[in-house]
């Protein structure tokens, strides 16, 4: 019996070691295909890096060179696209790219650059302050292309190594001068030169300066605070002393919590749970507006009303010259229990009027219309460009023939669409 028993175990035991061996051998060779998936997913991240830069390089060199707005906008869209599949295949490789922040910074500038300009390139060709501006983007992107494809021709050599976590956990490279793709690449942005900010109406485009608004004194701000809380100065505490660049302080009382600055009171926001409702939303708007009536908040008209539990939630726009100025709103909230304000925030707001201009009548701008849409209403309002810029428009409410609401913007100064936006499709 203990023959037979010596038998089964060593039986039992040779179909284990072999079992083993072969979840080894299954292993090392999964490792290495997943080794190789990783090297090429990295090198096809990097190849893409490489051609999109190119592609960004030549598109800026060809602006020199465009004549007319069919040409000019044909760059522009190529610009913008570059720029964005650069930006988009360098967060791709196989290593943190939060550091090439000043590279990543320009692709982006580039593209946001050539998306704003091309609605008026497309119209006249580019302008020669805007061909001195795509000159000047060639030569850093022509140089960052020149780098990219050096480094290429390193890979291939292997003077540099692609990045991957397992040459991470080794932490050691060979001794003969090789470095990694990361580490070059973070010494190309530490003597990267940026070019100077752009002056434009997009996104990234140089801010307009701001004149200092505001010059409420300490004991103003804290009297101007205590009002909109509703109780005495000495009642408030300073939540902290930190106080911002521009002398924000925030104060506390009860429940309430209030940031003021010289320019006036910028938020307010009470802690306390709400219980049921017992007013209704024509009287949460009254509230809402009588209490910005004594604040001192002229013109202001209601843009949007919503109901979240029992607090009623309002935006209200300023209006200037009969039009409704979007962007340049008070949101303020009412405690559906009580009718006390529950929250204020006037950080989108701003008190000064603009210089918008309307150059064209409605009747002229509803020529932009397109013939397929029936117009129900129009109103005047002021938009901001994504740099900020306020300008006149015409805001027509429009309906297709399945009754799918539209919006149209059309510019006082050109005449021509400047915005789209769809609305839900209205119930039959």
């Amino acid at each position: 019996m203990r023959k037979k028993y010596k038998i089964i175990l060593g039986t039992y035991i040779s179909v284990g070691v072999l079992v083993s061996g072969l979840y080894i051998w299954q292993s090392q060779k999964n490792l290495a295909d997943y080794r190789l998936a990783a090297n090429y997913s990295a090198s096809m991240a990097f190849e893409e890096t490489v051609s999109a830069a190119r592609g960004l390089s030549e598109a800026l060199e060809k602006s020199v060179y465009a004549v007319g707005g069919s040409m000019s906008g044909k760059v522009c869209s190529e610009i913008y696209a570059n720029a964005l599949a650069a930006e988009a295949a360098l967060s791709t490789l196989p290593f943190s790219t939060l550091e090439l922040e000043q590279v990543s910074a320009f692709l982006n500038r580039a593209g946001d650059y050539a998306y704003t300009i091309n609605f008026g390139a497309i119209e006249d060709g580019f302008t020669p302050e805007q061909r001195e501006s795509f000159s000047d983007m060639s030569e850093i992107a022509t140089d960052f292309a020149n780098y990219l494809e050096e480094l290429r021709n390193g890979v291939n050599s292997g003077l540099v190594i692609m990045d991957s976590r397992e040459i991470d956990h080794r932490n050691v490279l060979p001794d003969d001068g090789t470095e990694k793709l990361s580490a070059r690449l973070y010494r190309y942005e530490d003597e990267f030169k940026p070019m100077e900010e752009l002056i434009y109406d997009g996104k990234l485009g140089k801010e307009q300066d701001k004149a200092v608004n505001g010059d409420l004194s300490r004991e103003e701000m804290i009297a101007l605070a205590a009002k909109y809380a509703g109780a005495k100065p000495e009642e408030l505490q300073k939540e902290y002393d930190y106080e911002g660049t521009e002398g924000r302080s925030c104060y506390s009382v009860g429940d309430m919590s209030i940031c003021v600055s010289p320019a006036g009171v910028e938020s307010m926001q009470n802690k306390r749970l709400v219980g049921e409702i017992k007013i209704s939303t024509e009287q949460a708007e009254a509230v809402a507006a009588d209490f910005l009536q004594k604040q001192g908040f002229k013109n202001m008209e209601l843009i949007h009303r919503e109901v979240n539990g029992a607090v009623c939630n309002m935006r209200f726009g300023k209006v200037e010259n009969d039009a409704l100025c979007l962007n340049n709103e008070i949101k303020i909230s009412v405690a559906m229990d009580n009718g006390a304000i529950h929250g204020f925030n006037a950080l989108s707001y701003s008190p000064g009027d603009t210089d918008a201009q309307w150059k064209i009548s409605k009747e002229q701008a509803m020529k932009s219309l397109p013939d397929n849409l029936k117009c129900a209403d129009s109103r005047k309002i002021i938009k901001k460009s994504p740099a900020g810029r306020d300008y006149a428009c015409y805001e027509f409410s429009c309906a297709d023939a399945n009754g799918m609401g539209v919006k149209i913007y059309v510019d006082a100064d050109s005449g021509k669409q400047c915005d789209i936006v769809l609305e839900k499709r209205q119930n039959s």
